[in-house]
């Protein structure tokens, strides 16, 4: 993860450049301040998974829609949330 200053002078917003969609990147986007900051996700997936369910979805005792929550979904969160 890193703090980028893009350069534009009409914005006073620097850019944060987020790697991933794992445990870090998902704790990091929630308790990030999505007003001051102009952020991108950089990642192979569009998702976040919760890993220790997975046997349980293997099991069919959870569905796998229950453990996977979309990135733009969270980022929305943080916006609403402010």
């Amino acid at each position: 993860m890193s703090i980028v200053d893009h350069g534009n002078k009409k914005s006073q917003k620097k850019r944060v450049v987020v790697l991933g969609t794992g445990w870090a990147a998902t704790s990091f986007l929630k308790d990030l301040d999505i007003s001051s900051y102009d952020v991108q996700v950089v990642s192979p997936r569009n998702y976040f998974a919760f890993t220790p369910l997975l046997p349980s979805v293997t099991c069919g005792t959870v569905e796998a829609r229950s453990i996977v929550e979309p990135v733009r979904n969270m980022i929305k969160k943080v916006m609403q949330r402010w």
